[in-house]
């Protein structure tokens, strides 16, 4: 029975040498107009933060907004919120190589204040394809590596249990935050966030994306 997943195409026969398989794609942007923008976006969410509780999930302590963040009014938000999809975009595209996608991309966000001591437990965003974090400010954290980092598990559950020369399995990749830098993920991969260490508020954007295709080029309707 066809599972109505698209046919991946056939790998080609290896050649000697060194592959590499199952490989987890992280994508990193960089907002060209951060200087300009990040300042009013973090007056708007933190004036968002006071006028409503935290509408917390993995977050502890801290606050998180709902999920209306690319529905607020103001101007920042709303361009913020375009390059983000713009980027999606870049990251939907991608991935669906060699075919065009075509289809429908959404996307929810919301905004998130922590404070010293708040961090994120690790979880996943089932039922989305991509996840992304970008930072407004990080809220000067210490230079206590990893204070403050997004934190990226490996998904290979026995990759850490196996003694290998050199110890090049299951070790977590680390993030450290940076003003105006998105990130970009699988939403499967489980993630989380250290404690915050900066003596003002770390205030970040998320989001998850899904995506309805109508039909991949070279494939049937």
């Amino acid at each position: 029975m066809e599972s109505g997943r698209p046919r991946q195409h056939p790998e080609p026969q290896p050649e000697d040498g060194l592959r590499h398989v199952f490989p987890t794609p992280l994508w990193t942007f960089t907002f060209p107009r951060a200087d300009d923008v990040n300042p009013t976006l973090r007056n708007v969410i933190l004036e968002a933060a006071r006028l409503y509780p935290s509408q917390g999930r993995s977050n502890v302590g801290g606050w998180r907004s709902r999920n209306d963040l690319f529905h607020w009014d103001a101007p920042e938000v709303k361009e913020i919120g375009a390059w983000i999809m713009d980027c999606v975009r870049r990251v939907v595209e991608a991935s669906a190589q060699p075919e065009r996608y075509r289809g429908t991309i959404s996307a929810v966000g919301w905004a998130s204040v922590c404070r010293t001591g708040n961090y994120n437990a690790p979880h996943i965003h089932p039922e989305s394809a991509w996840s992304g974090v970008y930072y407004v400010d990080t809220g000067d954290p210490s230079d206590a590596y990893p204070s403050s980092c997004l934190e990226l598990l490996d998904p290979r559950s026995a990759a850490g249990g196996v003694n290998t020369p050199g110890d090049p399995f299951g070790h977590p990749v680390r993030v450290p935050p940076r003003a105006g830098v998105l990130t970009v993920f699988p939403s499967w991969l489980t993630h989380w966030v250290h404690p915050h260490s900066g003596r003002t508020e770390r205030i970040a954007i998320s989001f998850n994306v899904s995506c309805a295709p109508d039909k991949l080029d070279g494939l049937p309707n």
